[in-house]
């Protein structure tokens, strides 16, 4: 299952493949999710391995959903790993700055940093895509 950021010549695009422990069900084992993130800006192609949690996806997915209700905010998808950090913020017109940043191999590898305008027409189907996600991944357990 994916979801894509995108904005003027820039995609990020985040495919969730499967629960790295699909037998657990503790919060912080059964929640990882194996997922590959591609990102094409101009002059840069990224492409790796993540492990990625629904509970941050859910998090995100909520932030944008506020954000988009009063035209104005900022959501952000973190990863405690550190292989991926994306920000965005919207102003009263709808324009939506993003800011960008990859790790690989997390913690130690290359940093990408970088940025990108949208608009937000882009923001019901990203939503709707990280609903489908949440609906097929939903968070295990609770937090303790």
């Amino acid at each position: 299952m994916k979801f894509h950021l995108l904005g003027e010549k820039a995609k990020v695009e985040i495919d969730l493949l499967d629960r790295e422990y699909p037998n657990s069900s503790d919060y912080w084992d059964g929640n990882w999710i194996n997922s590959t993130i591609k990102v094409e800006i101009p002059g840069y192609y990224v492409d790796f391995n993540a492990s990625l949690r629904t509970d941050d996806i859910r998090d995100f997915v909520n932030d944008l959903k506020l954000m988009n209700r009063h035209l104005t905010g900022k959501a952000i998808l973190k990863n405690l790993d550190g292989f991926i950090h994306f920000e965005c913020k919207m102003n009263q017109l709808g324009h939506i700055a993003w800011s960008g940043e990859t790790c690989y191999p997390a913690g130690s590898g290359a940093i990408l940093r970088f940025k990108f305008l949208a608009n937000q027409s882009y923001l019901d189907h990203l939503m709707k895509e990280l609903e489908d996600i949440i609906y097929t991944f939903p968070v295990i357990g609770e937090q303790s």
